[in-house]
């Protein structure tokens, strides 16, 4: 077995009470980690009951030390489509449930061995150098809300804002103007929760929004809406492929907001009109909408936890299809007023 065995770094973290170590040997597989949860980091945890994410380099597939029981069952695959708004990070892959551990084996990658008992999940991936540092985050990430949604933190695939302590959630898949939307509201004032997955948990009396801020990704098409983006030097918009990425504070008079009650949540799909205009939805169509924006999930009684707080979410806020139109920069006028008339 070639396992790369260098020192271990450790790496310590708080995520709103559950306190989280990081391990790995690689500087390939901890500046990702570090970048994705900069704002999280501690010098110190005093918090017991610990999650525990460790990512060893490997060189090759042999090198994993992975044994799978003759009684484990595959519970999906994957041929590798796109992720979200991520298709770098798609790929072929599988989720077998041996026991207590739930393994996401994806072939050339690597793989991610879970266990949720003990709090601990395992990453060995194979030839970090060659692989994109948006897939090691992904794949970490992966691991990270698998364990989290156990501690009663959730995820969804949207973008969310406060203002005032009320928050705007907006879900939606890729190209439907989520992004553009998000920063509409963004440059006018609003708060940044997270671009991406912000996470969400059952407060008793409703259900909270949780600030999961992390750099921002935009297209050539969405920069092309806003001046400030436009010119924007490279060392605040950093270049990419396919997107290009900004950390809020760098160019907005903005700061990461509170944890919030969610008071909206808006599905936006692009059309060719001069004026964005709203349609309310009936609960039912928004939370079938909004099902398949939440991570897989393969604990039956997680799931049902999980679907619980998304009902319980969609019952407490006014849910809309935004017809998002060509008025790309006026769009805090249509939102910010019903905005109010919540917080009123």
């Amino acid at each position: 077995m070639n396992v790369i065995e260098k020192p271990m770094t450790e790496y310590l973290f708080s995520l709103y009470g559950t306190p989280m170590r990081y391990t790995t040997a690689s500087p390939l597989l901890a500046a990702p980690v570090n970048e994705l949860l900069r704002h999280f980091r501690r010098d110190s945890l005093e918090e017991s009951g610990s999650l525990t994410l460790c990512f060893r380099a490997v060189q090759e597939r042999a090198d994993i030390p992975l044994t799978i029981s003759s009684s484990a069952r595959q519970l999906s695959a994957g041929t590798g489509a796109a992720v979200g708004d991520r298709p770098e990070t798609g790929l072929p892959h599988e989720v077998i449930q041996d026991g207590r551990r739930l393994i996401a084996d994806f072939h050339d990658a690597g793989v991610l061995v879970i266990d949720s008992v003990e709090g601990r999940a395992d990453g060995y991936l194979i030839k970090p150098e060659t692989l994109h540092p948006n897939l090691i985050e992904y794949l970490f990430h992966l691991g990270l809300i698998e364990l989290l949604r156990r501690r009663g933190l959730y995820t969804i695939h949207a973008t969310a804002l406060e203002k005032h302590g009320r928050g705007v959630l907006i879900s939606g898949n890729s190209g439907r103007g989520k992004t553009t939307s998000f920063i509409s509201l963004l440059r006018s004032g609003y708060r940044y929760l997270s671009d991406d997955h912000p996470l969400i948990r059952d407060a008793g009396t409703h259900v909270e929004v949780l600030p999961f801020p992390i750099k921002i990704n935009v297209t050539e098409a969405t920069i092309a809406f806003f001046p400030e983006l436009r010119n924007a030097p490279d060392h605040v918009l950093h270049p990419g492929s396919p997107k290009r990425s900004f950390h809020a504070e760098d160019l907005y008079l903005t700061s990461v907001g509170d944890c919030c009650q969610p008071a909206m949540v808006l599905f936006p799909h692009i059309v060719d009109a001069p004026h964005s205009h709203l349609e309310l939805l009936p609960k039912s169509r928004a939370l079938e909408v909004l099902l398949p924006q939440a991570l897989l999930v393969y604990d039956p009684e997680v799931a049902r936890r999980e679907f619980q707080v998304l009902a319980r979410l969609v019952q407490q806020v006014d849910c809309y299809r935004l017809h998002f139109g060509r008025d790309i920069l006026d769009l805090p006028k249509l939102i910010t007023p019903l905005l109010e008339q919540k917080r009123g």
